[in-house]
This record gives C-alpha cells, sequence and structure tokens, in this order.
C-alpha cells in the first residue's frame, strides 16, 4: 500500500505544481473493504477554494483510472487545510504570523500547557504569541509546541 501512496503522491506533486497549488497531505486507508484516499491541497499565497479541490479531484481522478492502482472502489476526497489548519513548521508560523492560534505544549510555560493567542513575532526558533485575552506577550520556543493550530477568530 506505501507503495501505492508513493505513485499518488509522486503524480500530486506534478498536479498540484502545475495548478500553483500544493500536497498538505495524503492518505490512503482500507475501512472495510473499500478504500479512502484523501488529498488535502494547500496554496502558499492565500486559501484553497472549492474550485481549486474540483480541479485537482478532476485531474488525480484521470490518473487513478488510468493506471487503475486501487483495484477495488474506492473514495476519493480533495479538501483544502481548513480554517483551522495545524500549524506543522516553523514555516507556518511565519506564513501565518497575525492570527490567532491554539498552541498545545510538550511541557509548561508560565504554568500552563496550552496558549491561544495571536502569532506577533518569529525569531530563530522563538515564537512570540500575544494572548487573545490578557493581551500578554508569551515567549514559546518552537521545541516545547507539542502541537498546535489556527483558530476562527470571531
Amino acid at each position: 500500500m506505501n507503495n501505492i501512496k508513493d505513485l499518488i503522491k509522486e503524480k500530486a506533486d506534478k498536479i498540484a505544481k502545475s495548478m500553483d497549488l500544493e500536497i498538505f497531505d495524503i492518505s490512503l486507508k482500507k475501512i472495510r473493504k473499500k478504500f479512502k484516499l484523501e488529498i488535502i491541497i494547500d496554496k502558499l499565497n492565500g486559501y484553497v477554494g472549492i474550485d481549486e479541490c474540483e480541479s485537482f479531484s478532476r485531474e488525480i481522478e484521470a490518473y487513478l483510472d488510468e493506471k487503475d492502482l486501487i483495484e477495488t472502489s474506492y473514495d476519493l476526497i480533495v479538501s483544502s487545510p481548513g480554517l483551522d489548519r495545524p500549524l506543522r513548521c516553523l514555516n507556518d508560523y511565519i506564513r501565518f504570523k497575525g492570527n490567532l492560534a491554539k498552541i498545545i505544549l510538550r511541557e509548561r510555560i508560565e504554568n500552563r500547557t496550552a496558549i491561544k493567542g495571536y502569532i506577533e513575532d518569529i525569531e530563530k526558533d522563538i515564537i512570540f504569541v500575544k494572548e487573545k485575552d490578557s493581551e500578554k506577550l508569551i515567549r514559546i520556543p518552537y521545541n516545547k509546541i507539542l502541537r498546535a493550530n489556527l483558530e476562527i477568530d470571531l
């Protein structure tokens, strides 16, 4: 199954690049007797819309049908990372500077394991977050972050 996923990823990367998109994630799972192929696409400058998902889906589906990589029936899901997308690397923090994020910590900082605030600045491997409720600026070393995601700011 990993070989199939690698072939799909290789083609998906090419299709995404031709559409000024990138692959955020690919998962291929067998649920009962049916496969579920989920491809999450992203756009470096902006957000992915339904039109991009639809166009990408048509392109990758044509490839999958031609190569017949998945021998049984399958569901293809093409989507974006969403407004509450995970922040997976330092570049994501730089890219989404100014946005509201929820950060779960590996160990306590200022006696807390979770911080919700605006990404104010990034210096080397330190993320500065202004707390949403108190406006306090908190210094978070990147290696202390367990996981993080953007939050919808209402």
